[in-house]
């Protein structure tokens, strides 16, 4: 079989930044998008086509139909038809690359990471297309840190149950990161494969926004371009409890999904009152944790980033401004709810929540 005309002018220098998430993924994303142009007058082109910031339309388009129905950002589209989204989006892609008459690409979506296995035979199929050579850039974080800013991250998208019990499955998919990335060697063969750890001390010049442009080989100076602050606020235990709270409220009440919730503009109105300790899980949990990647860990140093001794991480765990205490207050739902103007008919039964709850944690 004459395999298909590339639809692209010439084949494409691609960079695919793949996460993982709870990396600096929104903040990389949002220097991108502010220096845009100044890449392109470097020749790289960061495309709007797959989003304006994070490219979540490019991990929405490599997905089965399947996986998309359990997608909060595919049902923020509200597009109702997958492979009429698939065509419009190469279209507008292909087009804008082509307009550009740049060949070096570069795209991010930290939610490539964990594809699935179909999903990543699509996404090759794309590449063979469109590219000469690809480089992956991907970013690891300490296991046990990962999980609790995930589980965080995961309420504020409509998680329901309390960290304890979220954090009991087998997250082996996630956290075995050499499983993961041979995953990704195999299924994408490589040109280059950039795997950093995400410790501040491991960055070049201490910089995130430099130690991305050397990983993805852009020879520009980070301190010269347009900066922006870290992205994406942690909250504290006290307002994660609640917004969880939150989430229960919605799901019994307001026929709202679990785990399919948009509080973006509650996360907002909570992060800059949200200064108390960050919620963990017990030490000794953590440890336990850690240890089941050891070996993996090693085998990433090794394999590759080239570290013979096999460490992939140096800094320890965060354990500084943090309790293992998941609980509110039921007198401070008031405050909440007056913090975000709330619908005054769910003052009483978020108060009664958390009492509930308070009386069980």
């Amino acid at each position: 079989m004459v395999p298909s005309p590339s639809p692209v002018h010439e084949p494409l220098d691609l960079v695919l930044h793949i996460g993982s998430g709870k990396t600096g993924t929104s903040s990389i994303q949002y220097f991108l998008r502010l220096n845009r142009d100044p890449l392109a007058e470097i020749g790289h082109l960061y495309p709007r086509t797959p989003g304006r910031t994070r490219h979540a339309r490019l991990g929405l388009f490599l997905r089965t139909d399947e996986e998309l129905e359990k997608d909060l950002s595919w049902h923020r589209l509200n597009t109702p038809d997958p492979a009429a989204f698939r065509r419009r989006f190469r279209r507008r892609l292909f087009r804008e690359i082509n307009e550009s008459g740049l060949s070096s690409v570069l795209l991010s979506d930290e939610a490539l990471y964990g594809s699935s296995v179909e999903a990543l035979r699509r996404l090759r199929t794309f590449t063979d297309r469109i590219a000469g050579s690809v480089r992956l850039v991907v970013y690891l974080r300490r296991q046990d840190d990962h999980l609790v800013s995930r589980y965080q991250q995961l309420v504020k998208m409509g998680e329901t149950r309390r960290i304890d019990e979220w954090a009991r499955p087998d997250f082996a998919k996630t956290y075995d990161y050499h499983a993961r990335l041979s995953l990704w060697k195999q299924q994408l063969d490589p040109n280059e494969f950039v795997v950093r750890s995400f410790e501040r001390d491991s960055f070049v010049e201490g910089s995130l926004y430099q130690d991305f442009l050397d990983a993805a080989g852009i020879s520009a100076r980070a301190g010269k371009l347009k900066q922006v602050e870290l992205r994406n606020p942690s909250l504290d235990a006290e307002a994660v409890e609640f917004l969880r709270l939150l989430n229960c409220y919605r799901v019994d009440n307001e026929g709202a999904k679990a785990r399919l919730i948009d509080n973006r503009k509650l996360v907002a109105g909570l992060a800059p009152w949200a200064t108390g300790p960050a919620l963990t899980l017990h030490g000794s949990r953590l440890d336990a944790f850690m240890a089941r990647w050891e070996e993996s860990n090693r085998a990433v140093a090794q394999e590759f980033i080239g570290d013979p001794r096999g460490e992939l991480f140096r800094m320890p765990r965060k354990s500084a401004h943090t309790t293992t205490e998941q609980r509110l207050d039921p007198a401070r739902v008031d405050h909440f709810v007056e913090l975000l103007a709330l619908p005054e008919n769910w003052r009483t039964p978020l108060r009664r929540l958390a009492e509930q709850e308070a009386a069980v944690s």
